[in-house]
Formats: C-alpha cells, sequence, structure tokens
C-alpha cells in the first residue's frame, strides 16, 4: 500500500510514530490471542532516556471516556500490567514493553477490553547536572485493546456535509475506511489522498471529519472489526 494514500484516524489518534527523539511502534495495540502485547521503543536521539509506564483503565459511559489510573489503592482490580514499568533506554537502542494480563478468569470476554498506556520520560542527573533535554520528550499514551472473544458488530453511519456521524452500538471496536482509489483512478497522482481509515471504540458515537480530498456525493466505505473476520462494503450517500 502506498503509504502517502492513505491517512489514519482514531478516536484519540500503524507504523512508526516519533517525536524526533523517540519511536513507538503503535499508537493502538489490539491483542487477540491471550498471549503479552508489545510495545517497541527506539532511542534515535544521542542520548540515554529514563522511562516510566503507568495504565489507565478506559471506559465508554454515556458516549463519554473515562479513565481510571491504576494505583497502589486500587491493585485488586488492575487487570493489565507492563513488564518492565521502568527503562533505560540508550542511544540507536530498541527495547520492548511487554502487556500481560493479570487478572486469568476474572476477565470479562463479552466486551472489549481498553487500557492507555501511559509511557513518560523521567529527569535524572548526569555528572551533577540534570538532563535538560528531557522537557523536548513528551512521551507517549498508545492504547492497548484486548477484543471481545465473540464480535457482535452493530452500527450506524450518516454522511452530512463534511461529517459522517458513526454510532458503535456492538461489543467490539470497529475500523471505517473510506476507500475511493477506484474511483479515482483515471486522476490519481502518487500524492494523490484516496484513502483514510478511523476506529470507533464500542459504546462510542463519534463525529469525523472527511478529507476535503475524499468528499463526494457518495462515499465507498468498509466497515471492519479487528481481525477482519467481519468485513462489510457499503456505499453511503451524503446528505443533506
Amino acid at each position: 500500500m502506498n503509504a502517502i494514500k492513505s491517512l489514519l484516524f482514531i478516536f484519540l489518534s500503524l507504523s512508526v510514530f516519533d517525536t524526533q527523539a523517540m519511536a513507538i511502534s503503535s499508537l493502538m495495540l489490539t491483542n487477540p490471542d491471550g498471549q503479552a502485547g508489545v510495545f517497541t521503543l527506539d532511542n534515535t536521539d544521542k542520548i540515554t532516556y529514563f522511562l516510566k509506564t503507568s495504565v489507565s483503565k478506559v471506559e465508554i459511559i454515556d458516549n463519554k471516556i473515562i479513565k481510571t489510573p491504576y494505583t497502589r489503592e486500587n491493585l485488586d482490580s488492575w487487570e493489565i500490567a507492563t513488564k518492565p514499568s521502568k527503562l533505560v533506554i540508550e542511544p540507536n537502542m530498541v527495547k520492548e514493553i511487554q502487556v500481560e494480563s493479570i487478572c486469568g478468569a476474572k476477565c470479562g470476554t463479552d466486551r472489549d477490553r481498553v487500557y492507555q498506556i501511559n509511557i513518560q520520560p523521567v529527569s535524572y542527573s548526569t555528572d551533577g547536572k540534570e538532563q535538560s533535554k528531557i522537557d523536548m520528550l513528551f512521551g507517549f499514551s498508545p492504547y492497548y485493546i484486548v477484543p471481545a472473544k465473540e464480535s457482535k458488530i452493530k452500527y450506524h453511519l450518516d454522511y452530512k456535509g463534511e461529517i459522517i456521524t458513526a454510532k458503535n452500538s456492538g461489543n467490539t471496536l470497529i475500523n471505517i475506511v473510506i476507500d475511493q482509489c477506484e474511483k479515482d483512478a483515471a486522476k490519481k497522482s502518487a500524492k494523490a489522498l484516496c484513502k483514510a481509515n478511523f476506529t470507533i471504540l464500542a459504546g462510542r458515537t463519534r463525529d469525523v471529519h472527511v478529507p476535503k480530498e475524499l468528499q463526494r456525493g457518495e462515499l465507498n466505505l468498509m466497515v471492519l472489526n479487528h481481525d477482519e473476520t467481519f468485513r462489510e462494503e457499503i456505499t453511503l450517500p451524503r446528505g443533506e
């Protein structure tokens, strides 16, 4: 796939994402197989970074995203853990953060479980001098999703003006892909944008702006679940 032709919209925002000093493998990782998920960090800077991780559970309540940080006070309710929780990445080194399930059979499987993994730099001193460049690295907050065991897809899409209103009332996330590439084949160039996608969490209703290059009287869409075992192609007409 031509990367220039693909634009990713996610509810919070896969390739590599870079802060000039540090790159992360994904900002949204789905892990359905029960084994540890892995985020890969690549230090492309010339200094050593000290990082710490923390976890928040994410829930959708009345269409609002509610985040509950994991703390010592709610330790008994933790469902996942990161390993290591602290790490040092030297220049030009690559390291992994594993995300492990620790709740066993206590975790529900009838609905997606969603978490935010916060990866933040911490200041430190070398030779009595505090590392000042730490302020330039603003960290990452990728999402980690354990999909429902059985996908039950239920959604509604409405296209008006420049906006698609997407309502996901199923039990798992949906990926919605706008694909106008075939329609634009006669006039497309290497730099033309003809495809975009975005993700809607279970229980969420969200307005998504359609890029100007893709706006048409009707849109060709694909609706997918996390592993594409559900795949539906539709044509969505634009309303007034």
